[in-house]
Formats: C-alpha cells, structure tokens, sequence
C-alpha cells in the first residue's frame, strides 16, 4: 500500500524539521501540531473537552476541531491554519512543497516621551542650606621655626 505523499514545508524560506512528517491527504496538507504550528501561532491553547485547539497570532484567532487524528497524533490542516493566520501560502505540486510566508513585521518604534509634570509658573524653592562662615584663625605668640631633625651622612 503506498502512502500519502510527504511534503516539505518552508516556513520564510527556511525548510521546517520534524519528527512527523507533513502529509497531503485528500488534496489538503495535513501535518501535526508540533512542531508547525509552534512556528505560525504565537499562543496555542487545548480544549480537551471540546476536542478543539485555538490557534493566536497577533489579532487573528483561530479554532479548529481536531478530527484530524493519524497515528494517535493531532494534525491539522496546515495551509489553512497560516492562511486564517494572515500568511501566504503557495504549494507546489511537482515539488510537493507548500511555502509558506508570514507578512512583514512592523519595527518597533520608540515612543515619544510623555511629561506629564509641568514646573509652576514662577520661581521655584530651592533646599540647599545656607552656608555657614568659616571662623577666622586667631593670631596667638609668636610662630616658631619647624623642628624636623635632618640626618647628616658621612662622606665625601
């Protein structure tokens, strides 16, 4: 019995490494959770009792029941996923090959700085001490000569 073709998937140009392979089944290209869709969504979350993941990128949300059971394992359909996602998605049916292509990311901008304090109209307070007079020295005696000993050497 031959199986359903295997099909490489690119995700950015950059081919995805799995243990599963993605499959092409009844013209759709079924292929597991992990790790594909890891790669397109940014939040995942289970509904075991409903039998349904939710796929998140950015605003995008999307549900879809898990039927897709292959060897014990959840699939889904992939080139859907990424389309519901907001991504392109070309497959190419001599390569079986499905690209896959995330739009462009908007740089990150910083944001202009917000003052929310304004200074009152005005001179303001200032907390810096007064400064305190240096007392003069008072002049007592007479100064006398410095006393330091000089050591003299023998030589010549």
């Amino acid at each position: 019995m031959i199986g359903p073709p295997v099909v490489t998937v690119l995700i950015d140009g950059r081919p995805v490494a799995a243990p599963a392979p993605a499959l092409l089944v009844g013209g759709m290209v079924s292929a597991p959770i992990d790790p594909y869709a890891r790669l397109i969504a940014t939040r995942i979350t289970i509904d075991d009792r409903r039998g349904s993941v939710t796929f998140e990128r950015g605003a995008a949300r999307v549900t879809i029941n898990v039927p897709y059971l292959r060897d014990g394992r959840g699939r889904i359909p992939l080139g859907a996923l990424a389309r519901a996602l907001g991504d392109s998605v070309r497959y190419d049916a001599a390569g079986h090959t499905l690209a896959i292509e995330s739009p462009p990311v908007e740089p990150v901008a910083t944001m202009t700085p917000y003052v929310a304090w304004t200074a009152p109209p005005g001179p303001l307070p200032t907390f810096t001490p007064e400064p305190q007079p240096t007392p003069r020295p008072t002049v007592t005696g007479i100064p006398q000569p410095r006393r330091t000993p000089i050591l003299v050497t023998g030589g010549s």
